[in-house]
């Protein structure tokens, strides 16, 4: 994922607050109650962000940035939970979309060490869309933060989730959490979303970050109408988790197809 494509929720970066007022007052009726049961009476845990901040110091960890650092405090016991709930010693299959340098992934290490057996999809630096210098010193501070990491494996795919994700639908792949965060636009993200519904096992998680999107960065529809779209037409085949900037959706049954 580009720099440019994070958006933190408690600062002000490319969208002003009216922007996040505006896309507060668009939530889907559907995942109201969620946001409002969340946001009100759902556990978090906000000491974590501290620590994992010092154990990130600690290791040594290539980060230029804190983006998202204030989902921790709601995500953090939603992954307790799942991950305490999996057989013990058993690998949980995660996948990333959008690593970028990797912070994430080293949150779930450090969270959830020896537990994950992870797959990452993400195009870092690219000719046609990521241009810029500074994107060819991204892949490798993600390679050098992940060999800080102990996963139980590790494998990576170098490419858009759009091209990468049928392929591993046809090799009959399946994972177990699933995180979303990779391009922006609704148009992307609605085919990752489809892609991964398939690819999550049943009982397994997705957590689809940046909800509040509802503008992507190289304009029209964002984040908030794939979400909602999505949600509308499977919202059947999973169980509401969590909403605040992201929404987590645990997979109760097969979707046909």
């Amino acid at each position: 994922m580009t720099a440019d494509m994070h958006f933190d929720a408690e600062t002000v970066t490319h969208r002003g607050g009216l922007s996040k007022l505006r896309s507060l007052t668009k939530v889907n009726p559907r995942l109201a109650p969620n946001l409002a049961k969340t946001m009100l009476g759902g556990p978090r845990d906000h000491a974590v962000v501290e620590a994992f901040n010092s154990h990130a110091a600690d290791k040594g960890f290539e980060f230029t940035s804190t983006w998202a650092s204030n989902n921790i405090p709601f995500v953090t016991p939603l992954l307790r939970d799942f991950a305490a709930k999996r057989p013990a010693g058993e690998a949980i299959r995660y996948m990333e979309i959008g690593a970028y340098e990797g912070r994430n992934l080293a949150f779930m290490d450090w969270l959830l060490p020896d537990r994950l057996a992870v797959t990452v999809i993400d195009p870092w630096f690219d000719e046609a869309l990521n241009p810029e210098e500074k994107y060819h010193a991204v892949e490798p501070r993600f390679r050098r933060n992940m060999d800080k990491c102990g996963f139980k494996s590790l494998s990576t795919h170098k490419g858009f989730s759009t091209y990468v994700l049928p392929q591993m639908l046809e090799r009959g792949e399946q994972f177990d959490l699933i995180y979303v965060d990779g391009s922006h636009t609704a148009l992307a993200v609605l085919i990752d979303l489809c892609f991964c519904a398939s690819l999550l096992s049943v009982g397994g998680m997705m957590v689809l970050d940046d909800y509040w999107h509802d503008i992507s960065e190289i304009g029209g529809p964002g984040v908030k109408q794939a979400v909602d779209q999505f949600h509308a037409a499977f919202g059947r085949y999973f169980e509401i988790a969590a909403v605040y900037r992201q929404v987590a959706l645990v997979k109760t049954a097969e979707i046909p197809r």
